[in-house]
């Protein structure tokens, strides 16, 4: 027998009620459904409702909660579809192409240099950068960096009592490309120079001043470049002749092949006002005047730098390079060459996980090849007058993180001798 008109509107006035009430609590912080459930469970305790109504009530009500969530949901998403590229519209054109990219290094060290006792130091390593195209020939970019005020180092050390670590400007430029083939650098910024080792610079070294950067693609399979430069070494407020340096390094890309390429430019630098002087930062190993303690030298000097590149046709190691830097300068008291040269195995970039890539190397660098000012700072703290090698291998970890460990094994080359072993295990983070 059918049900009474009575009880019809009675289980409707309750379903569109309970719709409501399910309306309402659908939010994320409301229990939505499970409310309705004790409120429907309480109608069947008092009689008002069945069982069977009951079960059939609780089916429409959370079958209409979810028709009415997915309508808000499209609505949404049409709404976003439609408006979505006009969301940033009034901002301006160089905030919506800024670039922002980051990296963190924790880093353990051990050290041993004979007659010191061994020095184990936990490490860190934070940078962040901005990079930013005003126009289709500006661009601006400036970087932060942990670390002092040490033009080659940016590590903090964990030590003092938990002290905060300092974070400092490490680049601010400008640069303008009037045409493809050249590029005006004005500021403080990366090195631009082809520098296949850290042989002359440490690659937290940012050179201040300006650079041009010329291209040209000769043929298909030769590309020329030429890296030029005037950098600030110092500021004298009580001298005129500020020390300075020139750089002009013209080279070439040659693609031999569709496996191999070789990469080799030559270089030129000229250091004005550095002789009879004092530099900041110094490592304390070139020459000096007698009685006076000022540089000796000016440090003029050539140097050489190249890589050969091989893709192989092995899935294990598809990549292999020989490279290598040297250097003399017209210092005349001899020791004035140095040169450094290794080979790299696995893939050229370590970008993804199991990817990886092994290095030896061996450099000899002697006391007054270069300004001591400049070389890398983990070599031997960064002095002249040094020999050494550094074995390296890297290991993706995971996409944009990786495992790096380097030992080198440095001493020195006249002198009081005293040799050092270095150890170094870095996890690097990408962003």
């Amino acid at each position: 027998m059918g049900r009474s008109f009575g009880h019809t509107v009675r289980c409707t006035l309750i379903l569109t009620s309970l719709c409501f009430l399910a309306l309402l609590t659908s939010s994320p912080r409301a229990a939505g459904a499970g409310e309705v459930d004790i409120l429907v469970e309480k109608l069947v305790k008092k009689g008002i409702l069945t069982k069977e109504d009951a079960q059939d009530i609780l089916k429409e009500v959370k079958e209409q909660a979810r028709q009415e969530r997915a309508a808000v949901v499209q609505e949404t998403k049409e709404a976003l579809k439609k408006e979505g590229p006009n969301l940033f519209a009034d901002l301006p054109e160089w905030v919506r192409k800024m670039k922002l990219k980051g990296d963190l290094r924790l880093r353990y060290e051990w050290t041993d240099r004979d007659e010191n006792p061994d020095r184990n130091r936990g490490r860190y390593r934070l940078r962040l950068g901005v990079i930013t195209p005003i126009n289709d020939q500006i661009e601006v970019g400036f970087g932060l960096a942990s670390g002092s005020s040490d033009p080659r180092s940016t590590n903090e050390t964990m030590d003092n009592s938990f002290e905060r670590g300092d974070l400092r400007l490490d680049y601010a430029y400008a640069s303008f490309r009037p045409y493809d083939w050249v590029t005006l650098i004005g500021g403080k910024f990366p090195n631009p120079l082809f520098m296949p080792s850290d042989l002359l610079f440490d690659t937290d070294i940012r050179p201040e001043g300006a650079s041009a950067v010329f291209n040209y693609k000769l043929s298909q399979n030769i590309d020329l470049f030429m890296n030029t430069g005037f950098w600030v070494i110092d500021e004298r407020k009580d001298d005129e002749n500020d020390p300075t340096m020139w750089v002009v390094q013209p080279g070439a890309k040659i693609n031999i092949g569709k496996r191999a390429y070789l990469k080799s430019a030559a270089a030129l630098y000229q250091f004005d006002n550095v002789k009879n002087t004092t530099l900041d930062y110094t490592s304390k190993t070139n020459t000096l005047r007698k009685f006076k303690n000022t540089l000796k030298y000016d440090y003029d000097a050539t140097a050489l730098s190249g890589e050969l590149g091989y893709k192989t046709p092995f899935a294990t190691v598809p990549f292999a390079a020989l490279y290598g830097d040297w250097v003399q300068s017209n210092s005349h008291g001899g020791a004035n060459a140095g040169y450094l040269y290794g080979i790299k195995l696995g893939m050229e970039k370590v970008k993804k996980r199991h990817d990886w890539q092994a290095s030896v190397r061996y450099e000899r660098l002697e006391r007054d090849a270069w300004p001591d000012i400049l070389p890398d700072a983990d070599t031997y703290d960064g002095e002249t007058n040094i020999k050494g090698y550094k074995l390296m291998l890297v290991y993706g970890l995971f996409e944009n993180i990786d495992f790096t460990g380097s030992y080198f094994n440095t001493k020195k080359i006249s002198g009081l001798s005293l040799d050092e072993e270095k150890l170094q295990l870095d996890l690097n983070f990408r962003f």
